[in-house]
């Protein structure tokens, strides 16, 4: 007879999944441009947004330039989403304060004239850049920001970009942003979860064929896989990427057929158990905006949600949010098959590490023109 009776449950990796203000992991990803919000959000009132722990507030003032500010104002911690926007910027409504989208304050108007607090004092904000319909953020030291990277399935002629925002498709929302990203660079569970337990959940049953080879490489600006299917006559090569700080990827989910990847994908991690999806996606000119593979879903991934269905048919959600809110690693097993989430999780320590030890970290692009054009490989390739 066997009994659990004395089971200690272990503390989370905090190192690996806290991504506040001060955290390890939290440093790190504020070493990088993380998308808050679409452009198409900053309208004529302000935009809550939260992300790495931090509530912000997201406008655009009636000149056309984008801020991003700490939401309380520096006055009495009124919040700044019940805020006026002005030609100059936003005004709070308590005490009417003007700040501009650098959190420089233009106006005190319940104030003496030539108050010299008006000088004295600096909102928090963060530096923003607008791309492909996306506003990013560098929330990070200043004299460590980066260049702004431009990857090469943005630039290709003939097309046009657009941006999303919103639940991730067919995964994880409730749950930290660790175990929904190094899920994607556990390969095997393709076959298994989403064909041999699940059903087929991508649109070709070809997914659902145990691979003849699979590996996993280490590149330049992150880490993939390449796993390799024998298809009668050809070869089927699914290469699946990482960019960092590993909350980037480029994932192929349609049928076997020579095709780059079109979209790179955000997971934005909220706060320690939150994350939301964005992506900016290039779409040919002049025909149908057609999303791939499981793409083609709504947000929930699937029609039917109930709960006796998603027991029976669970997806990439139910798999990554049942580790509960924060995976405890101390509990796992890792084994042969888990390669890519130990190689995933060794490359965010080296990273973390060089942070802390005022280094660049893997992914940082200091060279202007190799930002404007970074090359990825993900997609598919159908061979000989």
């Amino acid at each position: 007879m066997k009994s659990a009776y004395g089971l200690r449950i272990p503390e989370p990796d905090a190192g690996l999944t806290r991504v506040g203000p001060g955290t390890a992991c939290g440093e790190l990803m504020r070493r990088y441009w993380q998308p808050v919000c679409l452009s198409a959000d900053l309208k004529d009132v302000p935009k809550p947004v939260r992300i790495l722990g931090e509530d912000l507030i997201a406008f655009r003032d009636g000149r056309g330039r984008a801020g991003l500010l700490f939401f309380r104002c520096s006055h009495r911690g009124t919040s700044l989403e019940y805020g006026r926007i002005e030609e100059r910027g936003i005004r709070c409504c308590y005490h009417g304060w003007l700040y501009d989208v650098e959190g420089t304050i233009l106006e005190m108007p319940l104030e003496p004239a030539g108050n010299p607090f008006l000088k004295q004092i600096q909102h928090p904000c963060y530096p923003i850049r607008e791309f492909g319909g996306l506003v990013f953020a560098y929330m990070g030291p200043l004299d460590k920001m980066p260049e702004f990277p431009i990857y090469d399935v943005w630039r290709k002629e003939g097309g046009h970009l657009k941006a999303r925002m919103g639940p991730r498709v067919g995964g994880p929302v409730n749950c930290n942003w660790l175990q929904a990203e190094e899920n994607l660079m556990d390969a095997l569970h393709t076959f298994w979860l989403h064909t041999l337990h699940s059903g087929p959940q991508f649109p070709s049953e070809t997914y659902g064929v145990n691979p003849d080879e699979l590996r996993y490489e280490e590149t330049d600006m992150g880490m993939r896989f390449v796993l390799s299917r024998k298809l009668e006559s050809k070869w089927w090569d699914l290469i699946w990427e990482m960019i960092m700080p590993l909350n980037v990827h480029l994932v192929y989910t349609d049928e076997p057929k020579t095709q780059r990847v079109r979209a790179v994908t955000y997971c934005v991690p909220i706060d320690d158990t939150h994350q939301l999806g964005a992506s900016v996606r290039w779409f040919p000119d002049g025909k149908q905006e057609m999303l791939s593979g499981r793409e083609q879903l709504a947000p929930g991934g699937r029609k039917n949600t109930s709960y006796e269905y998603t027991q029976r048919h669970p997806d990439d959600k139910e798999a990554v949010e049942g580790q509960g809110p924060i995976a405890l690693h101390g509990l796992e097993h890792l084994v042969t098959s888990d390669k890519g989430v130990v190689m995933f999780r060794g490359m965010l320590r080296k990273a973390i590490e060089a942070a802390r030890q005022g280094d660049d970290p893997k992914g940082i692009l200091r060279d202007p023109a190799k930002a404007a054009f970074v090359s990825t490989t993900a997609g598919s390739i159908v061979r000989d």
